[in-house]
């Protein structure tokens, strides 16, 4: 029966949701012009969007949106975490079926990482100097430094121990389906 609470999407990884998809709170929707900009950078030039289709757009990517913080909320609830992870919007992409999105999103996260990590190191150094004409600002960022080290390293560990119970759990799953 539709709707059931035991029904399993065409995944076959979680529970179908009952019922047709309410309309979204307008507080829960992606802002309109963000949405229509994505869109008309991948469309030819002097292709018309219609207005349905338009609203077809907003609310599918918001959908998609809460989806994906659903499964990746529910990956780090099952590995007993209160936050979610890059790791964990990754792994719900997989489950989702979208694999072709995970690499993209890997290059994208690594130079997020990257990018953020350089402006932590140079709001660090920024304090230093400031802290540093009032004595000590040197074994501070030091200490920072050796900090946000400890921070990606754990992150790394983290990322790692993810991917390796993902690979187990894949390996369990693979005997069974065949």
């Amino acid at each position: 029966a539709a709707g059931s609470g035991g029904q399993q999407t065409t995944l076959g990884k979680r529970p179908a949701e009952s019922g047709a998809v309410a309309p979204l709170p307008s507080n829960m929707a992606l802002p309109n012009a963000v949405v229509q900009r994505l869109i008309k950078s991948k469309l030819p030039d002097g292709v018309m969007l219609h207005k349905d289709a338009r609203a077809a757009f907003n609310k599918s990517t918001s959908i998609f949106i809460l989806m994906l913080t659903t499964i990746a909320s529910d990956i780090s609830r099952e590995a007993k975490r209160s936050t979610v992870t890059g790791q964990d919007v990754l792994n719900a992409l997989k489950e989702l079926e979208f694999d072709d999105l995970v690499e993209q999103l890997e290059v994208c996260l690594a130079a997020f990482r990257e990018a953020d990590k350089a402006r932590t190191l140079a709001q660090r150094a920024k304090r230093a100097k400031t802290s540093g004409a009032a004595g000590g600002g040197e074994e501070a960022a030091a200490d920072d430094d050796a900090e946000a080290e400890d921070d990606g390293e754990a992150e790394a560990e983290e990322a790692a121990e993810q991917e390796a119970a993902d690979e187990q759990e894949q390996e369990e799953r693979s005997p069974a389906a065949q």
